[in-house]
C-alpha cells in the first residue's frame, strides 16, 4: 500500500514538473545554429548522461579496487592458505578470487 501511494505521488510530481517545463528553449552546440528543444528533454537528457557517467565511473573504480585487493592479498599471503572454520568445526579454504556479480 505504501509503495502504491509513493508511486502515485512521485508520478504526479513528475507530470507536473513536465507540464511546467514543456517550453521550447534554444540550445547551442559547439558548432552550428542553435536548436529549439523542449526544456523537459534537455533536463532529462542531462540527467541520464550524468547518471551514465557516474555509473561507468563507479564500475571502473570498483574493478580497480578489486584488483588492488587481490594483489594485496596475494602479496600478504604468498604461499599460505587462508583457513576459516565453519559453524560445524569443518575447515574450508578461502579463495582470493572474487565473482564479477558480487555487490559490495
Amino acid at each position: 500500500m505504501f509503495k502504491t501511494i509513493t508511486t502515485i505521488i512521485v508520478t504526479i510530481i513528475v507530470v507536473l514538473f513536465s507540464i511546467e517545463n514543456f517550453d521550447h528553449v534554444p540550445v547551442s552546440f559547439v558548432v552550428g545554429k542553435p536548436m529549439d528543444i523542449r526544456l523537459i528533454f534537455v533536463i532529462s537528457i542531462a540527467g541520464v548522461v550524468g547518471y551514465l557517467i557516474r555509473h561507468f565511473s563507479a564500475i571502473a573504480t570498483e574493478d580497480r579496487l578489486k584488483r588492488q585487493l587481490q594483489h594485496f592479498l596475494k602479496r600478504k599471503n604468498a604461499g599460505k592458505n587462508i583457513v576459516k572454520k565453519n559453524g560445524n568445526n569443518k575447515k574450508s579454504i578461502l579463495v582470493d578470487d572474487f565473482d564479477e556479480e558480487d555487490d559490495f
